[in-house]
Parts: structure tokens; sequence; C-alpha cells
């Protein structure tokens, strides 16, 4: 997706709604496209059609089921989403004043959707592997022999996926639980976004970026313990955290092979994470984008 079809598909969809588009920007485009509206208060999500995975419409009935279970969610700004041509647009209020949470704060709102009871037929399964193909495929700057390699890597660890031992059972997720998902606005009140990778599988999941993202040297021992102490669980402890661990780091390998394109510094990030995948030696030296 471009720039450009992102803004196009933007203004089509808000069309007769009155709302401002003049001064119309792209956060960011990838596989999906997210567009502000900074007049108007919208942040608007552009995704195609076609796309596997992503559904507006259960997007926007999932924010209206956590806000009813007083989990803390952005709003639709429309109730329904917008086709335009090939895409598919739908619009969130605008957080302007809002900052990525603290990982204490994260953690007590993983603990508070980790509680709610799981719903019936609204959400999806947890599938760590999905849209693997479709973005080995894509990824830039991936040989043949990386290609091999991380789809060996791939099979085996689905083969100790389907056997491995989870302590904290079944629950909804966030599923991409980190810092920049779950915003804090000025006045303290505080919103989960990006929804799409809602789903059902084992709190693990959503605990184990947090416990990488430290493994990586992000975070210090002392904002890793605090998360510990706030969630009340140490995923790093748990039998099955080497493949919770090596599933997130295939993926974020394969998310950095998709926006390595013309990049030199990603590209030489790419080249060092799919070495220290292969000495097993990762995540060390793993940087963040």
């Amino acid at each position: 997706m471009r720039a450009e079809e992102a803004i196009d598909a933007v203004k089509l969809a808000v069309t007769g709604a009155g709302l401002p588009t003049h001064d119309a920007s792209v956060v960011r485009v990838g596989e999906n496209g997210v567009v502000l509206l900074p007049s108007a208060g919208v942040l608007a999500r552009v995704v195609p059609r076609a796309a596997k995975g992503s559904d507006p419409r259960r997007e926007i009935d999932i924010a209206a089921w956590l806000a009813s279970r007083q989990v803390p969610v952005v709003h639709p700004a429309r109730s329904e989403p917008v086709i335009v041509g090939q895409y598919v647009v739908s619009l969130w209020e605008y957080l302007a004043d809002s900052r990525p949470a603290d990982l204490v704060t994260l953690a007590k709102c993983l603990r508070r959707l980790h509680a709610v009871a799981i719903p019936a037929n609204l959400l999806p399964c947890l599938s760590p592997f999905d849209r693997f193909e479709e973005r080995l495929q894509t990824g830039a700057y991936l040989d043949f022999n990386d290609r091999i390699f991380l789809r060996q890597l791939r099979d085996q660890l689905s083969a100790r996926w389907a056997a491995a031992e989870f302590t904290l059972g079944e629950a909804v997720l966030h599923g991409d639980a980190h810092m920049e998902n779950l915003l804090v606005t000025a006045g303290g009140r505080e919103a989960f976004v990006d929804l799409e990778t809602i789903c059902i599988g084992p709190p693990e999941w959503d605990l184990t970026l947090t416990a990488l993202y430290y493994e990586c040297g992000w975070f210090t021992d002392k904002e890793y313990v605090d998360f510990v102490q706030a969630y009340g669980f140490d995923v790093r402890l748990t039998p099955s955290w080497s493949e919770l661990r090596l599933a997130r780091m295939l993926r974020m390998t394969l998310w950095l092979a998709q926006s390595a394109d013309n990049d030199p510094q990603r590209q030489r990030q790419l080249r060092h994470r799919i070495d220290t995948l292969r000495d097993g030696t990762a995540p060390a030296g793993w940087t963040g984008y």
C-alpha cells in the first residue's frame, strides 16, 4: 500500500460526513495503512479487502464488547467500516494528548483484559504462525537460503508448540501487547489500540513481548521486575518459555524483513537477527524500530 492510496481511500470514505481532510497525513503504511485526520480528531485504518486475518467490522464489535466489560479500549468514531474500492476504512477516535503506557500500567491493564470471560463466537484463536508464508515470500532482503532456514525453523517450532504446556490456561488476549498499543491520555484515561490481534489463547503470549524486549536490553532490571510484580507472573519461568520466546523472535524477524527494503540500517539488523537465530545467540544485539 502506498501513502497516496491510503490518504485517497480515507478521503473518499469520509465524503459526505463533513469531516475536514485538508490536513490528512500518513502515520504508517505497510500491509495496512493508518491515516490521521487531526482537525477531525479521527484516526483511520485502511485495510485491503483481500487481506487475510483483518476484519475491520469485527474490530469495531470487539471494541464495543471490551468497553462493555470495562476494559480500557479505543472507541470507534463510526459504527460501520466503509468500503472504498479495494480497501476497507474504519474510523477511530484520535487520542491526541496520549502517550505510551509504562510497563506497570501495561501489566495492570493486561490483568483486567485476561480476567474477562471468554465470549462465544466473537474472537479467533491465537495462531502464532499466521500469515507466515505470505510474509516470508514478500519480505525484502531475504535470500533463498534465508527462506529455507526460516521455514524449517517454523516447522520445527510448530511441532514443539503443539506439545507446549501453558500455565495460565486460556484468556482473551491483545495479541500484540506492548507499551505503544496501550495509550494513556493527559487526563489519565487508558486505552488499548490496534485491536486486529485480539484473540483467545494463553496469557503467556501477551507477557512474552515484554520479557523478550527485556532480554534484548530494551528495559532495565527494575522495569521488568516491576512489570512482573504488577501482573503477578514471570513468563520466563513457564515450561513453554522457549517456544513462546522463539515464536515471538520469528515474528519480529519477518516483520523487519517486510520493512527493510531500501533501508541499510534495517537490512543490517535483519541479517543480524537471522544470523543469531542460526547460531542460537538471539536476541543478543537486537535493536528496536
